[in-house]
């Protein structure tokens, strides 16, 4: 069907109760169905409860540097939750990162990209001349063969000048939480003394202003120079330093006893390992010049049980600064094609030993298989930023998942649009999916000033695991723009029951459905997105869309006549005086129940037509 204008007369009215609007009848769906179907509650058992699906802190690999540098730390993202009044915040860090599955133990500074991606770059910080890096055969450490990495410098200000070869892994093979971890790495001070220093820089997360310090990322220093000293530096930079010796000498970094031990107000297991930093720094005219080698990275967690205890530690402790923010345990699992599992009681997903840098499994019977292994220990599983391919979509059915992100983190419409008929085709096919949004954030700052924030919201009896997981298995669930429209309100109703996200299976004609739109700006525009469900396997959508201004839903609602046909879907979308998409709300399918339609039990609702 082309898009197109409804006509008033084809709604049966607006904000009547549904007791006016009645359907065509005939004889209804087996018993079986109705029998089996969940149970439907008025409206007024729910609260609107809104949501973060996609949030990364400690555990992941960090923000960018467009992003300044550092990663979320689970701080950063319960005070963006809180600005930005949202109820519930689902932690989804990716999974193997927690693990630290098939994590480097070491850098060679052998000047290759040591089977991993590895690349180094030169950062130099302050006033800096003749900065200098070499991977050099000798001198190098007797504790590990091949090269190692010589950096030199010469400050010629009175202040301090940093000349840093930052190690970039191949993605991010050395980044996770830090609470485990113990950094020891030889290093040789060649040109050292009371102007001119070796540094190892470990960055960490990102904390908001807390204690009456800046927002920023926690920096540990450690260097070699003249003295053996342990200072707080700067508000956000911790520095160790210990006296130069003759020769080779090993630094041993203990990094969460010394963040325990410049910042004791913090909970300091929240700490991330960003980034890793070789260098020396110079004044005065001198020159610093130091070898580094064999890096080592000891862990000493269980990979499928350490991370989840110390997450559930932290979401226990924040509970006392965030009373009012639900922190939920999940991951986005990340091996195979990324996903999001939400599950009452968590686990880690066991991947087979690859060793080290292990690939990612993009296909879809490797994705299928981690799909299936969740939901049989009772998870739902979405697909995050799903590839825009509309037939392998509908032919593997997502991939067995059972929601999908539609919404794009970045605002990019022409992502949201392709996302969008994606979805329709799946929904065409009885493909039936709770659609979310994409908030994917990794920085943990300044959530409001982003161009477009989307969060989904569910009708829920209340905040706990297992009633929001019901609530988006069932597709009680809508996303908005949270700037534009954080007051949003979506809901479909049938016979004064909750209906968004189920399917009616009748004989009738037709449905009146009550389209619940609430707290409507006057210049908004609601479109009414009626599809066919006809399961042809098309991978294109065919939907008609109904415009309506923001006076039909003056009492919060208006009754449309849905026509079943061959199979149809309803959904809705609401635009704002400047046609951006601030709304959208999970379909409600009706179907003949002759069809061979296998529909999931959280879906189906039993409807009688009078």
């Amino acid at each position: 069907m082309a898009a197109k204008d409804v006509s008033r007369r084809r709604v049966l009215g607006t904000g009547l109760g549904l007791g006016i609007a009645a359907a065509v009848g005939g004889a209804e769906l087996p018993s079986a169905f109705a029998a089996t179907a969940t149970p439907a509650v008025h409206p007024s058992a729910y609260e609107p409860v809104s949501m973060v699906l996609h949030t990364h802190s400690c555990f992941s690999e960090g923000g960018s540097y467009a992003d300044g540098g550092g990663g979320a730390s689970m701080l950063s993202q319960l005070d963006q939750v809180t600005k930005n009044n949202i109820d519930v915040v689902w932690w989804t860090d990716h999974d193997w990162r927690m693990e630290a599955y098939g994590y480097y133990d070491g850098i060679a500074f052998d000047g290759t990209n040591e089977d991993g991606g590895l690349a180094w770059s030169v950062q130099n910080e302050g006033s800096v001349t003749g900065a200098t890096h070499a991977f050099v055969a000798d001198p190098h450490s007797l504790n590990e063969e091949g090269k190692a990495m010589r950096v030199a410098a010469t400050g010629p200000s009175a202040q301090w000048g940093v000349s840093y070869l930052f190690g970039k892994p191949g993605n991010s093979f050395y980044s996770t939480n830090l609470s485990d971890t113990t950094l020891t790495i030889d290093v040789l001070g060649e040109k050292i003394g009371a102007d001119a220093e070796l540094v190892v820089q470990v960055e960490t997360s990102y904390r908001p202003a807390v204690a009456g310090r800046p927002a920023g990322v926690y920096v540990l220093e450690y260097r070699v120079g003249t003295t053996a000293t342990r200072v707080l530096e700067k508000p956000l930079t911790g520095v160790v330093s210990v006296p130069v010796e003759d020769g080779w000498q090993t630094l041993t970094m203990h990094l969460l006893d010394d963040i325990k031990a410049f910042w004791p107000d913090i909970i300091a297991e929240d700490s991330g390992l960003a980034r890793l930093r070789f260098g020396v720094r110079a004044r005065n005219n001198a020159t610093a010049q130091a070898v580094f080698d064999h890096l080592r990275i000891d862990r000493t967690r269980d990979p499928l049980r350490w991370p989840v205890k110390l997450q559930r530690k932290l979401m226990k402790e924040y509970a006392k600064q965030y009373p009012n923010v639900t922190q939920l345990l999940a991951a986005e699992v990340s091996m195979v094609r990324h996903l999001n599992v939400f599950m009452e009681h968590f686990e880690l997903y066991p991947y087979p030993d690859q060793g080290k840098a292990p690939s990612l499994d993009n296909s879809v019977e490797g994705t299928e298989k981690v799909v299936k292994w969740y939901q049989e220990r009772g998870a739902i599983v979405q697909y995050n930023h799903p590839d825009i391919n509309p037939t392998e979509f509908v032919q593997t059915r997502a991939l067995g998942t059972d929601m999908t992100e539609v919404a794009d983190y970045g605002g990019n419409f022409d992502v949201i649009h392709d996302r969008t008929a994606q979805y329709d085709a799946a929904a065409r096919n009885a493909i039936f999916l709770t659609a979310t949004s994409q908030v994917d954030d990794h920085a943990g700052r300044n959530w409001a000033n982003k161009a477009h924030m989307y969060t989904t919201s569910v009708w829920s009896p209340s905040k706990k695991a297992k009633d929001l997981i019901a609530a988006l298995r069932s597709g009680q669930a809508w996303w908005f723009h949270q700037k534009l429209w954080p007051t949003a309100r979506l809901d479909l109703n049938v016979d004064g029951r909750r209906a968004m996200g189920r399917v009616i299976r009748t004989t009738a004609a037709s449905v009146p459905v009550e389209v619940v739109v609430q707290n409507l700006p006057a210049d908004f525009t609601v479109q009414v997105v009626v599809g066919v469900c006809d399961r042809t396997g098309a991978s294109t959508p065919s939907i008609e869309k109904h415009a309506f201004a923001a006076d039909a839903f003056a009492q919060g609602s208006m009754t449309f006549d849905l026509e079943r046909g061959q199979g149809s879907y309803l959904r809705v979308e609401v635009y704002d005086s400047e046609d951006v998409l601030v709304g959208f709300g999970n379909p409600l399918w009706v179907l003949s129940p002759r069809d061979d339609v296998d529909v999931p039990l959280a879906r189906r609702f039993s409807y009688v037509a009078r």
